[in-house]
C-alpha cells in the first residue's frame, strides 16, 4: 500500500484541507467527490510530491496536470 496525500489548495470559499488515504495507486483521486468543483490539489505518495490535478471547469471530463506547488514539509 502507498500512503497517499491529498492537500486540497485554498480557495474563495474553501480552506486548505489535507486527506489521507492508503491505496494500491493513486486513481482513486479521479473518482472523489471532493475533486468535483475544480479545486486545485497537489498529490503527495509516501512523502514525495507527484503533480497538482483540477478538473476543468468547462468540461468536468478534463483534467488539468501540473507539478506539485511545493514540498509536503512547506
Amino acid at each position: 500500500m502507498t500512503r497517499f496525500r491529498l492537500r486540497f489548495a485554498a480557495d474563495g470559499s474553501h480552506e486548505e484541507t489535507t486527506r489521507d488515504f492508503d491505496k494500491r495507486d493513486g486513481s482513486f483521486v479521479f473518482w472523489l467527490t471532493e475533486t468535483k468543483d475544480g479545486r486545485e490539489f497537489d498529490i503527495i505518495a509516501d512523502s514525495q510530491p507527484l503533480c497538482r490535478l483540477r478538473r476543468s471547469r468547462a468540461n468536468a471530463d478534463l483534467w488539468i496536470i501540473g507539478k506539485p506547488s511545493r514540498t509536503p514539509d512547506s
